[in-house]
């Protein structure tokens, strides 16, 4: 019997680096995330009703692909300055990656990255004297997709 190995989905690295298309290496340097979600790839439908098919419509896929934006989010470090650099409405290109990790802290095959990212929210959770929670940021990035390695 084959014993398979599942990657856990709580190890994970953030990397932003060198772009590939400029070849120009970003100021942020590495930023950590404790969350990362919208990695996802869909392809929009269309539906079409034709006379004569009583069972129901045909279905068809649109010519375009639908991306989610990428949502990164993070516990704030009181002398941490990322959020300015990372603006919205600046375009990150392809400098951002995902790599999973194995239960040992090594890096895995499974490797995304974004095509062509644009910062475009930056936000914190609510301010509540009256809760001991962490303060979260979350940064909101739209893409043209993910390029899955």
């Amino acid at each position: 019997m084959i014993r398979r190995k599942y990657v856990s989905d709580f190890r994970f690295l953030v990397l932003t680096g060198r772009d590939r298309i400029t070849g120009m290496l970003p100021s942020v340097g590495s930023i950590c995330f404790s969350k990362v979600s919208g990695v996802e790839i869909a392809m929009e439908q269309e539906e079409i009703s034709e006379g004569g098919k009583n069972d129901g419509p045909h279905i068809l896929c649109a010519p375009h692909k639908k991306h989610q934006p990428l949502i990164l989010e993070r516990g704030v470090l009181p002398a941490d300055s990322w959020f300015r650099t990372l603006k919205p409405g600046m375009s990150l290109g392809t400098w951002l990656h995902i790599i999973l990790l194995d239960e040992n802290g090594r890096m895995t095959a499974r490797q995304f990255g974004i095509s062509d990212g644009i910062v475009t929210k930056w936000d914190i959770s609510g301010l509540d004297a009256m809760n001991s929670s962490v303060l979260i940021e979350r940064l909101e990035i739209v893409h043209d997709g993910i390029i899955y390695r």
